[in-house]
């Protein structure tokens, strides 16, 4: 099963990526220590994820890991440099199993190249190839992969497609290997094209010298086999019901398997290799299943052993001390003269006493030994050996072993119900089988592609009323809102300070409640720069569409986002604070607006109030005290909401969360 790209591979991806190109970087994730995950901004085709993994694979991806909840360091380095930048330029490097991205930010150039051989690795430089940060540092005979040295390329073998037909003849023919083992390696082709070259070509692979008609096919061929890149489908070609290759086009070598076909490479290498991930997450699952299953197995011998262990004490102790009283003239006789004897005899004068006295001393036959060290007698009753105190009486003799018994039923109830226990999960794990198994590495799921609203352009948020409210984001929404959709039954808000966004409510000529008219004054004031200011409370007004104007007043001038108001301003007081929340409809959805609106729509929401921290720290806290709250079956799709989606919705300026999820 193909667990990497081919330089053929990549030679077809970062021709595909070309679209990419002057599109620009929002994040950057390190997914996993091999993997990144970088979110692009694309002109037309909005969010895109490209998985780079070192050593193995660079493609656009449906099927994005999850964003861990703090970023490594690499990750953060790659941020500070290559955040908002623009991607200038993707290619292969030479037909080597090397991509190069070209990034601008602020006149500065940065170059991100990913390894994808061997280990592999990722390494950022600047435009003169001084490395800035590397993914795993390393040293080797010829180069160095580490911070502030200068980054050389591998040696670099030759590119077959750059080769002339008399060199490549020369090339095979001088080679000490056959005809397949040169094309695969010195002129860096690889075993399973090499071996379709020579397929389509004619020419006998395990020959070690071809002719020069031999060479022009060989040649041809090469030719054909780049060209069948733009002209064919990809596939991805299987054994059985298993995926086995991904490959740009159909290859003869493949003929007679079952092979899927797809659209792009790009989406091809991701089905495939998101397969993969599956099955190799899922086999890392089974694993952990047959662990967990062992485990109670273990456990549930370990608790039989100690049940049929306090079984065995609870019958024969109850046995001993029923047989103490089963003797107990002859035992209570024994104790007494045991001890009358102690106070005029040693030890050694007793146990010679009763040796004599065995043959006529009924009781002294019972006698087993005497353990003088201990203050134990050993007596035989009925073919048993009873272990007795000296120093007590028949009856607490007997009583200690009776306790020792009750003791251990006791425990017998406490194992017997932990046996339950166990077997009952054993139980539970069989049926749920191996999706009982919570792993903390994830399947790859395909990303929900949610379609978005046109008001979502701008700020906006539903009132606990259901009204639609909208307000701009800059100047140029700002002039959009009131131009294109501020109809004549509206009503337009906004804050008495300057730089407010402009708000307006969507009534539909509705009668508008005076909740909704005061969670439009607290979302205007919240999104002005009030916020910024760290100013908790602020005038708000509201009139009619028809007192609003970008007319000035003679020998004035209303800039772009502005408006001139005209007429009676109605006046109340907006309160500074937002809420952020999470709703669950077909899809996880994140809203924010004024907390009265939010606490309506939302399972569990956040208030949020001016404060001193940035908007990526404040998004995390969010996130967290988010999942806090949330239900295990929850938490999964919280886990899934990007960040940037929770900034969107923040105010300009610091913030602080205020309050737990509610």
């Amino acid at each position: 099963m193909k667990t990497e790209m081919s330089s053929f591979d990549i030679l077809t991806i970062a021709g595909e990526l070309q679209k990419l190109e002057n599109a620009r970087i929002n994040k950057v994730y390190q997914v996993s220590p091999q993997e990144l995950k970088i979110q692009l901004n694309v002109k037309e085709l909005g969010k895109q994820e490209l998985v780079i993994e070192a050593g193995k694979r660079i493609h656009l991806t449906e099927y994005p890991k999850p964003s861990p909840e703090k970023p490594s360091t690499f990750a953060m380095t790659l941020r500070k440099y290559l955040e908002n930048a623009v991607l200038t330029e993707i290619k292969q490097v030479a037909f080597d199993r090397i991509v190069e991205l070209t990034f601008r930010k602020a006149g500065e150039e940065f170059k991100l190249i990913g390894e994808l051989f061997g280990k592999g690795n990722i390494i950022l430089t600047d435009r003169n190839y001084k490395i800035l940060a590397v993914m795993k540092p390393q040293r080797f005979k010829a180069r160095s992969l580490v911070g502030k040295a200068a980054y050389e390329y591998p040696p670099q073998r030759l590119n077959p497609f750059e080769v002339p037909k008399d060199e490549l003849m020369r090339i095979i023919n001088e080679s000490k290997s056959d005809v397949v083992r040169t094309l695969a390696s010195p002129l860096g082709l690889g075993g399973l094209y090499a071996e379709e070259l020579c397929l389509r070509a004619g020419v006998e692979k395990n020959k070690e010298r071809i002719t020069d008609e031999e060479a022009s096919r060989l040649f041809n061929a090469l030719v054909e086999l780049k060209n069948l890149v733009s002209k064919e489908k990809p596939v991805i070609i299987f054994e059985g019901n298993v995926a086995a290759d991904v490959v740009p086009f159909k290859l003869r070598i493949y003929e007679g398997k079952r092979m899927q076909e797809f659209d792009s490479f790009n989406k091809a290498v991701d089905e495939y290799f998101t397969k993969y991930e599956i099955e190799r997450v899922e086999g890392l699952r089974n694993v952990e299943f047959e662990k967990e299953i062992s485990r109670f197995e273990a456990r549930l011998e370990e608790q039989v052993r100690v049940l049929e262990k306090y079984r065995k004490i609870e019958k024969e102790y109850k046995q001993l001390g029923n047989l103490i009283y089963a003797n107990f003239g002859s035992i209570e006789n024994i104790l007494t003269a045991l001890s009358n004897a102690r106070k005029t005899h040693s030890w050694n004068e007793i146990a010679e006493k009763i040796e004599e006295g065995k043959e006529r001393i009924p009781e002294a036959k019972l006698i087993k030994k005497i353990l003088p060290g201990e203050g134990i007698l050993v007596l035989e009753l009925n073919g048993s050996k009873v272990r007795l105190d000296i120093k007590k009486n028949a009856a607490q003799n007997a009583n200690f072993y009776y306790e020792k018994s009750k003791k251990a039923g006791a425990k017998i109830a406490g194992v017997e119900e932990s046996i339950g226990d166990t077997e009952a999960k054993i139980r539970g794990l069989r049926e749920r089988g191996r999706e009982a198994i919570a792993l903390k590495e994830k399947k790859p799921e395909k990303r929900k592609a949610r379609k978005k609203e046109w008001y979502e352009k701008f700020r906006w948020f539903f009132s606990s009323d259901g009204f639609l409210m909208l307000g701009g984001r800059d100047a140029a929404t700002n002039e959009t809102l009131v131009k294109k959709h501020m109809q004549s039954n509206d009503i337009f808000v906004h804050a008495d300070i300057h730089g407010a966004p402009a708000v307006v409510i969507k009534t539909e000529g509705k009668e508008t409640p005076e909740a909704t008219v005061q969670e439009a004054f607290d979302f205007a004031a919240s999104y002005s720069k009030a916020w910024k200011h760290n100013i908790f409370g602020l005038d708000v007004y509201w009139v009619t569409p028809g007192q609003v104007s970008k007319t000035a007043e003679h020998g004035e001038y209303v800039v772009k986002g502005a408006f001139v108001i005209r007429g009676k301003k109605n006046f109340g007081k907006g309160r500074v604070e937002i809420a952020v929340g999470v709703k669950f409809d077909d899809i996880i959805k994140v809203v924010g607006g004024p907390t009265s609106a939010v606490e309506k729509q939302a399972k569990y929401f956040v208030r949020i109030l001016p404060g001193r921290a940035k908007s990526r720290e404040i998004a995390e806290k969010i996130k967290s005290r988010l999942l806090e709250k949330a239900s295990e079956e929850d938490r999964e799709k919280i886990r899934g909401i990007a960040l940037e989606e929770i900034q969107e919705l923040l105010p300009g300026g610091g913030s602080e969360v205020r309050e737990q999820a509610s």
